[in-house]
C-alpha cells in the first residue's frame, strides 16, 4: 500500500495550536512565558510527526 502523505498538516496544526495559546494567554489562564514555552513545544513536536508545505516543496 502507498504512504500518502498530507502535505500541510503540520501548518494547520501549529497554527491552531497557536490560537488557542493566544485564548489561553488572553483569558489569563496562562503566563506569556507559559504561551512561549508551549509554543515552543507545540511547533516541535508538531513539524516533526507531521507533514508540512515546506515538506512538499523540498520533495518535489
Amino acid at each position: 500500500m502507498m504512504d500518502m502523505k498530507l502535505y500541510g498538516q503540520a501548518d494547520f496544526l501549529y497554527a491552531v495550536s497557536r490560537q488557542i495559546l493566544e485564548r489561553l494567554f488572553s483569558s489569563g489562564i496562562i503566563s506569556e512565558e507559559q504561551k512561549v514555552r508551549a509554543d515552543e513545544l507545540n511547533r516541535k513536536t508538531i513539524f516533526e510527526r507531521y507533514s508540512s508545505i515546506a515538506d512538499l516543496e523540498v520533495s518535489a
